[in-house]
């Protein structure tokens, strides 16, 4: 499930989730507001097909975080710049 395989698509891919999501975190965003961008880049590159759940949403948002490229603090939550 973190990356792809043959049997797994790679929209599915917790690596691709989380790059997705690192794309829309140019600013903070609640996860509600985070999800509805997500679905939104996702329906424009898939041409209108929704591949994962928000449950997937939130493992990648955890995997994020636990490696440090996101932070969360008063329900925002935004990307770690490395300078």
């Amino acid at each position: 499930m973190l990356t792809p395989t043959k049997n797994l698509h790679e929209d599915k891919s917790i690596i691709k989730i989380g790059a997705r999501i690192l794309s829309i975190l140019n600013s903070p965003h609640t996860v509600s507001s985070a999800w509805k961008s997500y679905i939104q880049v996702q329906e424009r590159e898939t041409n209108g097909k929704i591949r994962i759940q928000f449950d997937t949403f939130i493992l990648a948002v955890d995997f994020l975080y636990i490696i440090g490229a996101i932070e969360y603090e008063d329900d925002l939550m935004w990307r770690v710049k490395n300078d």
